[in-house]
């Protein structure tokens, strides 16, 4: 049985609009898939901007640099709320780790469901060793307010000329708060 013109032609219509559709699907997953540009977002941080932790293994001197790390973002003008709790799920540590690294972040959960718990360690040891001033507090307070910004979803190292308190080659000694760069991406990740 041939098939009449007619039926050819709508067969045809049929597949071009079914292939028209499977364009726009697949621009439309791509084009709500694509990051930002600038995308420092990191996906271990916090829901919210608003969140508590505790003090552990902090002297009168670390507890002050930790409440001065939490100050700096709350000062930043980004809607962060980050307080003082002693029964916090989350944590600034300090101590003097064998590791080599200044700060480290550390989370678990699911930031979809509402459950992601941290810590922020401070390694005292390589700081004290690195730092060229021995009594300077800047690279103490760079290294606690980077690690709250990784609490704040901002990735290591944005692509970007900007300065940046998320950079690894800042300057500690000069920047140990958020920068218009890490405070714009807050704002945009939240």
């Amino acid at each position: 049985m041939q098939k009449s013109r007619t039926d050819r032609q709508t067969m045809n219509m049929g597949r071009k609009l079914k292939l028209l559709i499977a364009a726009l699907a697949s621009m439309l997953l791509v084009l709500t898939s694509v990051p930002a540009a600038n995308a420092t977002y990191f996906s271990g941080g916090m829901y919210t901007t608003k969140f508590s932790v505790r003090y552990v293994g902090a002297n009168s001197t670390m507890s002050s640099l930790f409440d001065q790390s939490r100050g700096n973002w709350n000062s930043a003008g980004v809607g962060a709320g980050i307080s003082k709790n002693l029964s916090s799920a989350h944590a600034m540590r300090a101590g003097s780790y064998t590791n080599e690294w200044y700060g480290l972040y550390s989370s678990t959960g699911n930031r979809a469901l509402k459950t992601t718990k941290f810590n922020v360690y401070v390694n005292t040891r390589t700081l004290y060793r690195d730092m060229p001033n021995k009594v300077s507090t800047t690279w103490y307070l760079s290294t606690g307010t980077h690690e709250l910004g990784h609490a704040l979803s901002l990735a290591d190292n944005p692509s970007t000329s900007s300065a940046s308190l998320m950079k690894h080659s800042r300057n500690r000694s000069t920047i140990y708060k958020p920068q218009t760069y890490d405070k714009n991406e807050v704002k945009r990740i939240y």
